[in-house]
């Protein structure tokens, strides 16, 4: 019973991994609220300066307190039709996003260091990957089981609870989420049933 369970385990910790892979979001390329806005805010805002069109493009700077950023806000053609879990810090972290970023917390409020934080992605087949180690040399340990289902059911919940309650008509781009989040967030409801079952496996066997 106990190597179905670790089979369970590892098909749900493999799915993590695949799902990084797969895509997380597919872009719509209509133009969203965010957009609008900015689009009707650049000509008249005080906080950028030096815009300039070139081929179509628009070079910003955005000023924040002490801190500047100068970059081109990325067109339509720019931005890409799907992004994988993988993709999410390199996209996320080039110069042009950046500005695009600062034009975001303009509208939204938030003051956060979104590309440093991107990097948090690979702590989703990061953590399935311990709670699948934990499992296989821990697991006989009767907190270890409880404590992996506890964190995995966290996970999935925060998850889902974020994917169903985000407005990415909001976004500065519209998305739409795709099946390899899913696939990830569901193998996390696969590891916290598995080693649920393990923990009651090992009360019964008290």
């Amino acid at each position: 019973m106990r190597y179905v369970g670790l089979a369970l385990v590892w098909a749900c910790v493999a799915a993590t991994a695949v799902g990084f892979v797969m895509p997380w979001a597919r872009i719509d390329l209509r133009e969203p609220t965010l957009v609008k806005q900015v689009r009707g805010t650049l000509p008249a805002s005080e906080t950028l300066s030096g815009l300039t069109k070139d081929l179509g493009r628009i070079t910003a700077t955005i000023r924040r307190g002490a801190q500047s950023i100068t970059g081109e806000l990325p067109t339509l053609a720019d931005i890409p039709k799907e992004v994988s879990g993988i993709q999410i810090p390199q996209l996320v972290n080039q110069k042009n996003a950046q500005t695009a970023l600062a034009l975001m917390e303009l509208f939204t409020g938030k003051q956060e260091r979104i590309g440093l934080k991107s990097y948090a992605v690979y702590l989703l087949p990061g953590i399935a990957l311990l709670c699948g180690l934990l499992l296989t040399f821990l697991g006989r340990q009767r907190l270890v089981p409880w404590g992996v289902a506890g964190l995995c059911g966290a996970m999935a919940g925060v998850g889902f609870w974020k994917l169903l309650t985000t407005n990415t008509q909001a976004l500065l781009v519209a998305i739409t989420i795709g099946p390899g989040l899913w696939l990830s967030l569901w193998a996390y409801v696969g590891l916290a049933i598995a080693a649920g079952l393990e923990g009651i496996l090992r009360v019964k066997r008290a």
